[in-house]
């Protein structure tokens, strides 16, 4: 708690520690939670001194903790904080961007988690989640990340736990019946609190570091996001190769229609493009005039050329990536009353 001071006080500056070894100061601030509810002058607290005696009480009934035990327990402890004394038997743990080891060991104490991954057009969701580091010059960021997303959408956990993906231009477009689906593949009661921005029951006001985020706000079903084009970082020909690459992701999804005669086609084509820099690359390595030979040997590129290697041999050789997460399956005639 010393460590994380923010969960008790969304003014705390204290630098939180994250999956990098870097820190990140004043987290609460930066994700909006100093400014909530409908005049945005509240933050939220709790009360560090009642958790720890709730967390401690609870932890009295054992004779012996484990991992999960203790992971219930802080839950239960921190509901209790906030005074929500309804019945729970579900939680639901936001474990963002984990690291392999921490996915792992979770799922090891916890073999019955159920996995929900929020998914997006990928060329989309790439460039989006390079733009930051693409405008900062941050290569290894950049190129890390494309990789990561390459690897995300196929993990062997997809196949040995209860995993679904959730499309985000699903939530956004038809959000009742993508809601009221999920309820029922979570096994628990849809509520109208599940369609609004709160948190702690104070009206939150969205991220202000997204670029939807305006002096209203943003809304929780805006579809900005889903309708932003693709190009402020990826050329015609960087595209190419990543839709190439996320090609069976994408006919899963149903962003694009199969093609597998085409695929074949493109996969060839691509190959020895893998072995040339990248258009925005080449752009990132002429702001600070880098010279060329040297990128094209630094840990970074070669780490990046090996892992876009590995994913086309993989496709190659089966025309597929074969730990792919399950769509969430959407009843489009879903149209119950909120409870």
């Amino acid at each position: 708690m010393g460590q994380f001071p923010v969960l008790f006080d969304a003014n705390s500056l204290k630098p939180i520690p994250t999956i990098n070894s870097k820190f990140i100061t004043g987290l609460g601030q930066k994700e909006g939670m100093a400014n909530v509810g409908e005049s945005r002058d509240e933050s939220l607290v709790g009360d560090r001194h009642l958790f720890c005696t709730e967390l401690d009480q609870l932890m009295g009934y054992y004779d012996k903790l484990s991992p999960m035990d203790f992971f219930t327990l802080v839950h239960v402890a921190y509901e209790k904080t906030l005074k929500n004394e309804g019945k729970k038997s579900t939680i639901f743990y936001h474990i963002h961007n984990p690291d392999g080891y921490a996915k792992l060991n979770f799922l090891r104490y916890n073999p019955e988690a159920r996995i929900v991954m929020m998914i997006r057009e990928p060329l989309q969701n790439c460039e989006s989640w390079v733009k930051h580091h693409f405008d900062s010059n941050d290569y290894n960021k950049v190129s890390t990340r494309i990789i990561a997303m390459l690897y995300g959408i196929d993990q062997i956990v997809f196949r040995i736990q209860d995993s679904v993906g959730l499309r985000l231009e699903d939530l956004k477009t038809h959000p009742q019946e993508t809601m009221a689906s999920l309820c029922d593949w979570m096994e628990i009661e849809e509520q109208q609190s599940l369609y609004e921005m709160t948190a702690q029951g104070k009206k939150w006001w969205g991220d202000p570091s997204s670029p939807d985020y305006g002096d209203k706000g943003m809304s929780p079903f805006g579809d900005s996001s889903i309708k932003r084009s693709v190009g402020s970082v990826f050329s015609e020909k960087d595209q190419f190769v990543l839709r190439t690459l996320f090609y069976p992701f994408s006919v899963r999804f149903g962003y694009i229609e199969e093609d597998l005669v085409g695929f074949k086609r493109d996969l060839q084509q691509i190959r020895p493009l893998l072995d040339e820099m990248f258009d925005f690359e080449k752009k990132m390595a002429q702001e600070p005039k880098v010279d060329l030979e040297l990128f094209t040997r630094s840990g970074s590129y070669r780490y990046f050329r090996a892992g876009l290697v590995d994913r086309w041999k993989v496709l190659n050789e089966i025309n597929d990536y074969p730990h792919m997460l399950t769509p969430l399956k959407i009843n489009t005639k879903a149209n119950r009353p909120l409870a």
